[in-house]
């Protein structure tokens, strides 16, 4: 069975959160722990081994260990790969310090992670200063799309802004030439409607009026009214699990008989005990969820520990500064190959390889974001829980 990622219960990721972004990020560390080159890449594993994401990242422990060891039986180049892992924590301020001991203390050369997309925005100025290279298999939000990471980041999960792509396909097939759009009025919200402008502009669909939001309102009537004001037409809906399933719930309440488009995070939301669930709109409610099964981080994981193994085996380095720029090139446009093994035999052979992982659809972009992405479409069925209904494949703009 395909499973639904449902983006606000995944504390780590946040793709779904309306803290998952943020005003500002920290100034980076002015002292930076210079490393020499060895015989060990050191790759540090940053997740959330307590608090509530601890449930997703501490099974990636093992996944990583199990990517590591292979690699390691199989050889790379002259090295062996270390894993030092380290708690992510709840917050940016648990993760600052583990990021301040893989520095000073573990000298590590990559780092795997962190989930959190707000605290990848607060700990990567301090990595990047320091020169590790960075790869993160489920920070989602857009605001890392431009970040200045100087090519030492990268990620291998599907960013926000490919969520809202997906949504703005789904608006398109409606075969309506406007939509009107409501979001959460917080950094979260505000971002991710950037990016659902800029997709449904892609579609040629006009955004006829525009509906902010308090997460924390009791009552969202009177934004439903103001939203649809002009008549039915589809809405697309940004939301977190709570304030984003209420926003929802008003809607049906309404009365009104339109197509809803609504992101990942409304995978979550309980609308069991609605009182409006035979709303006709209810059967016309459309999301997108990250399909990635019941594991959703693992595949991702191994992508990022694969691809820094097979960018240091070409680079013949353990320098960030020489094996990150290889990062890209390395997931796309070579020889196609899934495994650390086969995609290994292939640089022997002098060639130019395609990494696309346990997914076969790795290929990132030149920001270092994924640019193929595959997602579920879903419902919410009579007992108000959300149900899937089919896949759909993604494509962003070169």
């Amino acid at each position: 069975m395909v499973a639904l990622v449902l983006g606000s219960t995944l504390v780590a990721c946040e793709s779904g959160s309306s803290t998952s972004t943020l005003d500002s990020v920290a100034a980076p560390v002015t002292t930076m722990v210079r490393k020499e080159s060895d015989s060990i890449l050191r790759i540090g594993l940053l997740v959330p081994r307590s608090g509530p994401g601890s449930t997703l990242g501490e099974p990636l422990v093992e996944v990583a260990q199990s990517a590591i060891d292979a690699i390691n039986r199989i050889g790379l180049a002259d090295f062996d790969v270390e894993l030092i892992v380290r708690d992510e924590g709840p917050d940016t301020a648990t993760a600052r310090v583990a990021v301040d001991q893989f520095i000073e203390e573990d000298h590590i050369d990559a780092l795997v992670g962190p989930l959190s997309s707000s605290v990848a925005l607060g700990v990567l100025p301090t990595l990047v200063s320091n020169r590790i290279g960075v790869c993160s298999p489920a920070a989602t939000t857009a605001s890392l799309i431009n970040f200045p990471d100087d090519g030492l980041f990268v990620r291998t999960t599907p960013s926000d802004a490919m969520v809202a792509l997906a949504m703005a396909q789904e608006v398109a097939q409606t075969g309506v030439s406007s939509t009107v759009l409501a979001y959460p009025d917080d950094p979260f919200g505000r971002d991710v409607a950037i990016e659902v402008r800029r997709a449904l502009l892609q579609q040629s669909i006009e955004i006829a009026a525009e509906q902010p939001y308090g997460t924390a309102d009791d009552i969202y009537s009177d934004d439903v009214d103001a939203l649809t004001a002009d008549g039915p037409r589809v809405i697309t809906l940004i939301g977190d699990q709570e304030s984003g399933g209420r926003f929802l719930s008003a809607v049906y309440a309404s009365g009104i008989d339109t197509d809803i488009v609504v992101n990942d995070a409304l995978a979550g939301a309980d609308l069991s005990g609605d009182a409006n669930l035979d709303s006709p709109s209810r059967r016309r409610t459309t999301g997108i969820a990250i399909d990635a099964g019941e594991s959703p981080f693992d595949d991702a994981t191994v992508d990022c520990i694969d691809l820094l193994a097979l960018s240091v085996a070409q680079a013949r380095s353990d320098d960030a500064d020489v094996f990150m720029p290889l990062m890209i090139p390395t997931s796309r446009g070579g020889s196609a190959c899934n495994i650390y093994s086969a995609c290994l035999a292939l640089i022997d052979e002098g060639l130019n390889i395609d990494y696309n992982g346990p997914s076969g659809l790795l290929t990132l972009t030149a920001n270092g974001d994924p640019g193929i992405a595959t997602f579920v479409t879903f419902g919410f069925g009579d007992d108000g829980r959300s149900v899937y209904r089919a896949s759909i494949g993604v494509i962003s703009a070169p």
